[in-house]
């Protein structure tokens, strides 16, 4: 029985006992009442947590991928991404967004755990309309569009290609210490890169504290 079919009959024996003479007659209408409202009551509270549940989401952590590969043809790079089980997500779970320098993954709801991925300062500009996506068994693979066709890339990000150029000392300053100057490199692309560029810059510092304890 719903709720307002429940609130009729307590309106109903609500009138009657005004009605009532008997004692006998009164009491039997006032149980009867009162177990109908403990119902009315019941089932209101029955559906205001029913409607909390429905509003109230489980919260899932992101996750945040650091391992990907990646290559390159004439018209796009190509952004590899292993997740197991991907392919079993309706399309709708896996976004990538995109801006000119910058691309933004993010897999929901994947065994219960939310996915991101950012690569930020890609090294040349991409067309953001002709960029997307294929999800593959156990992969993810992103195609971004080249702004120019046939340049190739000698690096996916513009402080990756710095590292590569710290690397081969052609970013030192003749000025100055040659160690404080790339202490003060690598500081600032540190705390502008993502989590795979700080990996890489945390082992060229450690290749290069190496060399320097050779000489």
């Amino acid at each position: 029985m719903s709720i307002e079919e429940l609130r009729k009959d307590s309106e109903e024996l609500t009138k009657l006992l005004g009605e009532a003479t008997r004692k006998r007659v009164k009491d039997a209408l006032v149980k009867a009442k009162a177990e109908i409202d403990r119902e009315i009551v019941n089932l209101e509270m029955k559906a205001k947590h029913a409607e909390e549940r429905k509003h109230v989401q489980t919260k899932r952590y992101i996750t945040e991928l650091t391992e990907y590969a990646w290559d390159q043809s004439d018209k796009f790079v190509k952004l590899f991404v292993s997740l197991d089980g991907v392919q079993n997500l309706d399309e709708s779970a896996v976004v990538v967004k995109f801006t000119e320098r910058s691309m933004n993954l993010h897999v929901n709801n994947l065994n219960d755990k939310d996915y991101g991925l950012i690569v930020n300062n890609l090294l040349e500009p991409i067309d953001v309309v002709k960029s997307y996506r294929k999800i593959k068994t156990g992969l993810v693979a992103i195609y971004l569009k080249k702004a120019e066709d046939g340049k190739t890339w000698p690096s996916l990000t513009t402080i990756q290609k710095r590292l590569k150029d710290i690397q081969n000392q052609d970013m030192m300053p003749d000025k100055e210490d040659p160690q404080d100057a790339l202490f003060k490199i690598m500081k600032k692309m540190y705390l502008q890169g993502d989590s795979k560029t700080k990996q890489m810059i945390a082992k060229t510092w450690t290749e290069c504290q190496e060399k320097k304890m050779e000489v």
